[in-house]
């Protein structure tokens, strides 16, 4: 009875072994349907663009799961095709799990185990019905641009418009408000609407620079937060030589 007592104690410690997550690792898992056999191609999100790291082989039952070990935390990227994929922020440690349909990714996907994950999650469940309803308002310009009263219908059409910017918007700044310091601000805050920047860089510098003094508290180091830093310096730097450039002229005149 002992023996068997120790042979037990034995398999599940490699068993456990087997488990373990190195403390520089994350660990990613899941199940996709209509993912029998497909690929997800796993991207980082630097300050050049998006860098691919890996291919990632989905079995015949549609089931992944890879370990990629990190220096500091980072935005990845899980994609489908160009117009489908997923945006993920994993610490190290966390063994994040991911299910949906490979067809629909974005649109579908579920997401648990990673904090930062699940904040962007829900993020893009409010950006995803943002861009439904705007699609919808786009789409009824188009079936009446013969119409009789296309002028009204368009001044009605723009008023949703307007409305549903200004709610995306509020959104947003809520979400960065209540979750400083935390990398999905990165995304939130260059989130677009109808193809332009929600905050612009010169017009809501003081949102970007917000954003920033959080990152600079919990991630001071990270490719991120620099890149944040060196864009809002550059702002005010330039904003700064226009400034100055109207007193120049006017000396070169005296």
């Amino acid at each position: 009875m002992k023996r068997i007592l120790i042979l037990f104690v034995l398999i599940a410690s490699v068993f456990a072994g087997c488990n373990k997550i190195n403390k520089d690792s994350f660990r990613i898992s899941g199940k996709l349907s209509n993912g029998i056999e497909k690929q997800l191609i796993f991207l980082e999100m630097t300050g050049q663009g998006l860098k691919q790291l890996d291919i990632i082989n989905l079995d015949k039952n549609g089931e992944f799961k890879f370990t990629y070990k990190i220096t500091e935390p980072s935005i990845f990227v899980l994609m489908a095709n160009p117009n489908d994929y997923i945006t993920i922020i994993p610490q190290k440690q966390e063994d994040i799990i991911i299910d949906g349909f490979f067809n629909s990714l974005s649109n579908s996907y579920t997401i648990t185990n990673s904090k930062e994950s699940e904040l962007l999650h829900d993020l893009n469940k409010e950006y995803i019905r943002t861009n439904a309803i705007l699609a919808e308002i786009k789409q009824t310009l188009h079936e009446n641009k013969y119409a009789e009263n296309i002028d009204e219908i368009r001044t009605q059409l723009l008023s949703q418009y307007t409305i549903l910017e200004l709610h995306q918007k509020e959104v947003i700044k809520k979400f960065l408000n209540n979750n400083k310091g935390s990398l999905a601000c990165i995304i939130g805050l260059y989130r677009s609407f109808d193809d332009h920047y929600l905050f612009n860089l010169n017009t809501n510098l003081e949102i970007y620079e917000e954003v920033y003094a959080g990152l600079e508290k919990t991630y001071p180091n990270n490719q991120h937060t620099i890149g944040l830093k060196n864009l809002i310096r550059d702002t005010k730097k330039k904003s700064k030589q226009k400034q100055e450039e109207p007193k120049k002229e006017l000396a070169n005149k005296k």
